[in-house]
């Protein structure tokens, strides 16, 4: 057996394990802390599960299964092709018509669900995708991915949003942030840039994304752009109940959202209410609807429901609670 000779008798170095990307620590710290929905960094995938294909066209019936069960194998869809494909979002809504069928009735498909509900529920789930991804990285990490739609990826569960994957890229982060030298990273001067870059990478997405969901719904132009400024508030408030402090995300959602800049529609609406027991809850009032009150038989609207107010927030939180 031959060897290497090496110049001036040095053993050779020992390679170097591959440095892991900032992010991932990121991601899995965000993972750990959101019960909502899940969220990995696409790289720290086994190859098998690194695929991005299409959503099937007709997936079999089966029962909702829990939202981390390791039994769900569903594909990942990348954002880009959800985008360039003109079927996906007609399938998606369809799946979404299906569920709430369901739900709504025993018997299949015997419960009419209308399409600006369907349409609104998947212009949210789709606008979570990158907006809270982008908000649980800010708000945990005062850190901001590239949410562009070549970067993340998600998978479905009988149409419910479920996980959302980034891949690997470039950040932007603070000048103490402890890998402000890696090569992906932009260092910006203060808290006031980043939380600018993170309302800038969100209006970027979902500008690509309503050009394509726009001639699909009956939508106005104000009622989507609301759907965006109101994901953007609650991510930053979910991340706020996620790490303890609903008082910080209210915080920072004052910051990215600053004055409503366009075309957002509104600053934060983030508030609490006290119900009639003296108890304080944080909330916020959306611009857009879900539209669920639209099915045969929901009456109660939401405590964020933009048809109601204050008071009416107070009582539904006092009456949840109490039942």
């Amino acid at each position: 057996m031959s060897h290497a000779t090496v110049p001036g008798g040095e053993p050779p170095e020992e390679p170097q394990p591959r440095r892991a990307h900032p992010l991932a620590a990121s991601v899995t710290t965000v993972d750990r802390a959101v019960t909502l929905l899940s969220f990995r960094l696409l790289g720290g995938l086994p190859p098998a599960e690194q695929a991005i294909r299409p959503l099937p066209a007709e997936p079999a019936i089966r029962p909702l299964p829990a939202p981390r069960s390791p039994q769900r194998a569903a594909p990942w869809i990348g954002c880009d092709h959800a985008l360039s494909d003109p079927d996906f979002f007609p399938r998606w809504r369809a799946k979404v018509a299906e569920r709430l069928a369901e739900q709504q009735s025993p018997v299949v498909g015997k419960t009419h669900v209308p399409e600006k509900t369907t349409g609104g529920y998947v212009l949210q789930w789709y606008l979570i995708i990158p907006t809270y991804l982008g908000a649980l990285l800010f708000h945990s990490a005062r850190r901001v991915p590239t949410l562009s739609p070549r970067q993340l990826s998600f998978r479905l569960d009988l149409g419910v949003l479920r996980e959302v994957a980034l891949r690997p890229g470039r950040f932007w982060c603070l000048p103490d942030d402890p890998d402000a030298d890696h090569p992906d990273a932009v260092l910006v001067p203060d808290e006031v840039v980043l939380g600018t870059i993170l309302r800038r990478q969100v209006i970027a997405h979902a500008s690509h994304f309503l050009a394509v969901y726009d001639p699909q719904v009956r939508f106005g132009h104000r009622t989507q752009w609301a759907a965006v400024t109101d994901v953007l508030d609650s991510g930053l408030l979910l991340a706020g109940r996620s790490f303890g402090s609903p008082q910080a995300g209210a915080a920072d959602a004052r910051l990215v959202l600053a004055d409503g800049a366009k075309p957002l529609t509104s600053a934060s609406t983030i508030c609490q209410v006290t119900d009639s027991r003296g108890r304080t809850h944080w909330t916020r009032r959306r611009g857009s609807c879900c539209f669920l009150y639209a099915l045969p038989g929901v009456e109660r609207p939401c405590a964020s429901c933009p048809r109601i107010n204050n008071r009416e927030r107070a009582r539904i939180f006092g009456a949840r609670e109490s039942a």
